[in-house]
């Protein structure tokens, strides 16, 4: 029997997808939700303070290269991460910072820590665009 794909690789699979609703993917794959948000939280440095608009900015880079798959906005995404305490904010909702997540976050986390997330899922969905074409070229000469 295999062993399931280490974070980072699994990533790499999610990341040629499109449209993945993170309320989906939380009730249908728990350990693919942990994976996705633990990589949105890979966009702030721990030990420094955030204000809001830094943490939109941060998301919707994150949302615009290594999250592309996604189908949220950042304002969802940022609640997601609140809510599973990837990110903690004051509370007057002005300072953020990173949190103490639950331990499936925290492994996930640290199985993708160092990985650049974007140059990732770029690679993973131009090899998966290439295979595509190859497949699509192979069908039609076989025509």
């Amino acid at each position: 029997m295999r062993s399931p794909p280490s974070a980072v690789e699994r990533y790499a699979q999610l990341a040629v997808r499109q449209g993945i609703s993170l309320g989906g993917l939380r009730s249908g794959n728990a350990r693919d939700f942990a994976i996705v948000l633990a990589a949105a939280a890979q966009a702030f440095p721990p030990g420094q303070v955030f204000s809001e608009r830094e943490v939109n900015d941060l998301l919707r880079r994150f949302l615009e290269e290594a999250g592309a798959m996604l189908a949220t906005d950042h304002v969802e995404l940022r609640r997601w991460l609140i809510d599973f305490r990837l990110l903690q904010r004051d509370g007057f909702g002005r300072a953020y910072s990173t949190g103490a997540p639950a331990p499936e976050f925290a492994a996930a986390a640290a199985q993708l820590s160092g990985t650049d997330l974007a140059t990732l899922a770029r690679d993973a969905r131009a090899e998966h665009a290439s295979a595509r074409a190859e497949r699509k070229d192979r069908w039609e000469r076989a025509r």
